[in-house]
């Protein structure tokens, strides 16, 4: 009778063992299917789709509103031919040298002649004294030959300072030279960099007749800034054999460094019809120009253009985009990104 009665015993303990074995596997599968769940990838919303073959990024009102995104349509212009220079920003430490040269050469012409002027009042006092022989032959002629020796020093003082004045027309030009030799504000700017100093050469057989008095400076990072003519170079630029032009453009705010290579826009030639496309409308990707065109109002699709020809206050445009079409001026980037995170499998 115990006996039987500890068997059943053991049996209820088994199968309480294994019900609550049984238990403890399915809540921790439950427990483990909530935690992958919550870990899962979160379902992107898809704001990129393709139609007719082309990818168009969808932004609603408020969603264009709250991005900062700016619309704009371009109009049609005309435009006069761009003619495409290549410029140096200038390093100006070999102007900076040649005005020391000058100050210091001009130092010495002043004391030469303040010299010569001391020496020669003595020997004409002296040659007084000597006519009613009041002094000696040999101290008349000891003024005489100081005199004589301060003049021939007070001429080789004034030609070196000429020649200092020569080599800079020579290598800067007029205009440059006598903004070194006077000290000028315009040359203090320089110094400041307030302006900067770009040489631009026309390449041989460019057809350029006559300088521009305006141009348009492209950085190697793709910015623009204007230019105004300073005067031709005396020389050209060994590189491009062809006319050299010095150019000057704010310093200040811009992206232009001493030794830069950049790129001049000079209008010149023919016109012809297109719109212009601002600087801000345009993002660069895979080494490529590109605006969004606003396809229908919560659509846009992304264009790529030309920037060879440079005009204000972007790129003109002859292809792509005609005129009236609304482009995405400001926050074309924030579409760019959208674009290329759409290309991203989320949770990978």
């Amino acid at each position: 009778m115990r006996r039987g009665l500890k068997i059943i015993l053991a049996m209820i303990v088994v199968f309480g063992v294994g019900a609550l074995l049984i238990w403890v596997f399915v809540e921790g599968r439950k427990e483990l299917a909530t935690e992958q769940e919550r870990e899962g990838p979160i379902k992107a919303q898809q704001r990129v789709a393709t139609e007719d073959g082309e990818s168009v990024v969808k932004l609603d009102r408020s969603t264009l509103t709250s991005s900062g995104i700016e619309i704009a349509p371009v109009k049609a212009v005309s435009y006069q031919k761009q003619l495409k220079g290549y410029g140096t920003v200038l390093e100006l430490q070999p102007l900076v040298d040649l005005r020391d040269r000058f100050v210091a050469a001009n130092a010495r012409v002043e004391g030469a002649r303040a010299k010569l002027e001391a020496s020669h009042k003595e020997y004409e006092r002296l040659k007084t004294l000597q006519a009613n022989r009041n002094i000696s032959v040999k101290l008349f002629q000891s003024a005489e030959a100081t005199w004589r020796s301060d003049e021939a020093n007070a001429h080789a003082e004034a030609a070196a300072l000429n020649g200092v004045e020569r080599t800079a027309r020579q290598q800067w030009g007029a205009v440059l030279a006598q903004w070194l030799l006077n000290d000028s504000q315009e040359f203090e700017r320089l110094l400041q960099r307030q302006d900067v100093l770009i040489r631009i050469a026309l390449p041989s057989g460019s057809g350029a007749s006559l300088a521009p008095r305006n141009v348009r400076i492209q950085s190697p990072q793709g910015k623009l800034v204007s230019a105004r003519l300073l005067s031709p170079a005396p020389s050209a630029d060994p590189r491009i054999q062809g006319m050299s032009l010095f150019y000057i453009a704010q310093g200040r705010s811009t992206e232009l460094l001493p030794g830069m290579n950049v790129l001049a826009y000079l209008s010149s030639g023919s016109t012809t019809t297109g719109v212009i496309v601002p600087a801000s409308a345009v993002v660069r990707w895979q080494g490529k120009a590109w605006i969004y065109v606003q396809k229908a109002s919560d659509r846009f699709v992304r264009r790529e253009i030309s920037t060879e020809a440079a005009a204000e206050p972007g790129w003109f445009v002859t292809q792509s985009i005609p005129p009236d079409d609304r482009i995405v001026t400001t926050g074309a980037q924030l579409l760019l990104s959208e674009e290329l995170r759409s290309q991203i499998h989320v949770g990978e």
